[in-house]
């Protein structure tokens, strides 16, 4: 006999499941736990190695479960976290330099440039040291034991259930173990209309890879990091904001219906906060956005205009270009001033020069067409160090 036998019984993955979910339902089929089926497939598995399964397998475990199950490596690799590197996160390894590189790119509410540097040593973006244990009560309530996990339900840049419309709930026990809640399950708890538009993007940005957005559809990875720069955005002291964007995010908090910060006195990166502080947070980027899309506010940042709906097209009344240039002099004629500013003001100040650009690229629909934008900035004199994941919030599918 070669090589090792296959498991002749075993669940297919669910959508979204996490790997430690399927492993312990796998082992349920065969009555045994989840260590004794690691012991099988020659790894280690225990309660304390559950983040580490569905954070980065270890080396070669994907290849020998896909050899055990006949399921399709890529379609396991899915289910950790490391299988949605480049696009959540830009390396499983935590480095000085990853919080400036993802939180301070993009812009929404504040101008460009204008954040206090920051270093956060060995950061990852919506990691926390340890992950959230939390589950729907109606999603637990439907399946049987072992109860499958979804991979979305530990981290904590969802915070409801789509399938229920409800807010997701503390477990009262380790990750993925429902015991407690045969006996005293919660009662579903509906979240607001705005928290579940927001889940729904960030379920579409790991399922289908792009989100649907009013402007265009930006990648997955464009939208998780607007995200979280919308997140900083709302946690930074209110002291390093000027007046206006000091009012603006007061006003989003009050909406949420929580003090400014949550009531935090210091400073600390999203990932490093207590749970109910991050929920709430994640709440309140939901209420900035429905009142971006609104109108409600209006965002300073690069990125704002990505959540205002594409300008309305009023058809002519019937006179030809030159004629209807003859009856509005007095504002093409300022139309040609704000211009003409905003590319002077370009060349001087490389955050005005990025939000001309980002405002051009909303006409922009093939790479030509950016090609000849970045051409036409040059010609200008406008300086194209212009951040990198600019381009990207283009999309010509």
């Amino acid at each position: 006999m070669s090589g090792p036998l296959r498991w002749p019984v075993h669940p297919a993955p669910n959508d979204g499941e996490a790997l430690s979910s399927w492993l312990r339902r796998i082992a349920g089929c065969y009555g045994t736990d989840i260590e004794h089926l690691g012991d099988d497939i020659g790894y280690k598995i225990d309660a304390g190695d559950l983040d580490d399964v569905d954070l980065a397998p270890p080396p070669g475990m994907i290849e020998v479960l896909a050899e055990r199950t006949g399921v399709a490596p890529a379609r396991l690799r899915q289910m950790s976290v490391a299988g949605s590197v480049p696009w959540l996160l830009d390396d499983m390894e935590p480095g000085p330099e990853g919080f400036p590189t993802y939180t301070r790119q993009l812009s929404v509410l504040r101008p460009a440039g204008k954040q206090k540097a920051r270093v956060v040593p060995s950061w990852r973006p919506w990691l926390p040291d340890r992950l959230p244990a939390r589950g729907c009560p109606e999603c637990v309530a439907e399946s049987p034991s072992p109860h499958p996990y979804r991979l979305l339900w530990a981290i904590p840049i969802v915070s409801s259930c789509l399938a229920h419309g409800c807010w997701l709930e503390a477990t009262l026990a380790a990750r993925s173990y429902f015991g407690m809640w045969d006996f005293d399950r919660p009662a579903p708890s509906p979240a607001p209309q705005h928290v579940l538009t927001l889940d729904q993007r960030t379920r579409d940005a790991f399922a289908v890879g792009h989100v649907e957005l009013p402007r265009r559809r930006v990648h997955a990875g464009i939208w998780f990091r607007l995200l979280r720069t919308v997140v900083d955005e709302l946690s930074c002291p209110l002291s390093e904001n000027r007046p206006a964007d000091t009012g603006t995010i007061r006003q989003i908090w009050k909406e949420a219906g929580y003090p400014a910060r949550d009531g935090q006195g210091l400073w600390r990166p999203f990932e490093q906060q207590p749970e109910t502080v991050q929920r709430h947070t994640m709440e309140a980027a939901a209420v900035t956005i429905a009142l971006l899309e609104a109108g409600t506010i209006t965002g300073r940042g690069c990125g704002a205009h990505l959540f205002l709906p594409e300008p309305d097209l009023e058809l002519g009344d019937g006179r030809t270009p030159a004629e209807f240039s003859k009856s509005q002099p007095d504002n093409l004629k300022a139309l040609g001033q704000a211009l003409e500013e905003a590319i002077q003001a370009a060349r001087e100040d490389p955050a005005e020069a990025q939000a001309l650009y980002a405002f051009a690229l909303i006409g922009c629909r093939t790479p030509e067409s950016v090609t000849r934008l970045r051409a036409d900035f040059a010609e200008l004199g406008i300086p194209l160090e212009i951040l990198s994941l600019t381009d990207g919030q283009a999309s010509f599918a």
